[in-house]
């Protein structure tokens, strides 16, 4: 199951936890325990972007926010490597 969970952050456009548990049918808190298990192990990374989102990121569809941090996470190579498989 962890490796559908990674395979749902690589494919989604935003990370949505609603979504990505709605879409593993699993609840938000079980999807909180894989992810977090994810990072430990070192196939997920975790950005929580700037708290003024100084950068506006191109593309971003919150780059208009204002001062709220945004969470995001990223398959690193060691998680591209498992889904390869």
């Amino acid at each position: 199951m962890l490796k559908e969970v990674l395979m749902e952050i690589k494919e989604v456009k935003v990370y949505s936890k609603p979504l990505i548990a709605h879409n593993l049918k699993i609840s938000e808190e079980v999807l909180d325990d894989m992810l977090r298990q994810l990072i430990r192990m070192g196939y997920l990374s975790e950005d929580l972007g700037s708290p003024t989102c100084e950068s506006k990121c191109a593309g971003c569809h919150v780059s208009s926010c204002s001062t709220t941090p945004i969470k995001m996470l990223s398959v690193t190579k060691k998680g591209e490597k498992l889904l390869s498989q």
